[in-house]
């Protein structure tokens, strides 16, 4: 059952976008640790913590910010190649992400009501879009997917949700967004969506609410009571 309140807005709406790691996958304790190692590896402190701060951004985009942080300058075509494919390497090595559960409940239940259902990613790398029409396949198709090879401005631009409704047909008021992250939240609320935010990473739900997050839920059991 969906938590009263938050049944009720989606009521009015026609669609629901949903951001993909942190949100459909329990997927972010891989990334944080994986851009953190691959940082360290060429010298660059960049604590979990940050990458939680900062998730949502394109690749090329965290990479530029953390030297524009640590060596006041954009960093090299090359330094951002071999940064981002140290990453890319790291996380090859751990598990498979899983789906929330919750995720994939709520999936169905919009299904049956017959709401259109996104999902807007920073994501550009095939593994994991892959993996999600896999994954998610009674739910999400291809067409319906804006990762971060659609944009050109990554979150917490409103860019990635704007490309979302001129591709859907969909208006702002007419869907909802599913967030975790506070860039994410940012970028939804900039494209005038109302956003609600789950909080199934390591930050203070403060955080969130002060991105703009028009609700807040700790987690899916929560949302989902």
């Amino acid at each position: 059952m969906i938590k009263k309140g938050i049944d009720k807005v989606l009521s009015q709406k026609k669609g629901v976008f949903f951001d993909m790691d942190g949100v459909l996958y329990d997927s972010m304790g891989a990334h944080a640790d994986a851009w953190s190692r691959a940082f360290h590896h060429f010298g660059i402190y960049f604590p979990p913590q940050m990458v939680y701060l900062n998730e949502g951004r394109t690749a090329q985009s965290t990479i530029n910010l953390v030297f524009q942080q640590n060596e006041d300058r954009l960093a090299t075509d090359f330094e951002i190649e071999q940064i981002y494919s140290k990453k890319t390497e790291i996380i090859a090595g751990y598990p498979d992400a899983a789906p929330f559960e919750g995720a994939m409940m709520l999936m169905a239940d919009l299904k049956k009501q017959g709401k259109a259902i996104w999902v807007v990613t920073g994501s550009s790398q095939d593994k994991y879009l892959k993996a999600l029409l896999l994954d998610f396949k009674d739910f999400v198709s291809a067409d319906r997917i804006i990762s971060g090879k659609n944009v050109v401005h990554g979150k917490p631009h409103p860019e990635p949700y704007l490309t979302a409704l001129h591709k859907s047909g969909f208006k702002s008021h007419e869907v909802i967004v599913i967030e975790n992250a506070p860039l994410g939240v940012e970028s939804a609320k900039a494209a005038g969506i109302f956003t609600v935010a789950i909080n199934t990473g390591i930050l203070d739900d403060r955080i969130l609410l002060e991105s703009g997050a028009d609700m807040l839920f700790p987690d899916w059991n929560d949302l989902l009571k």
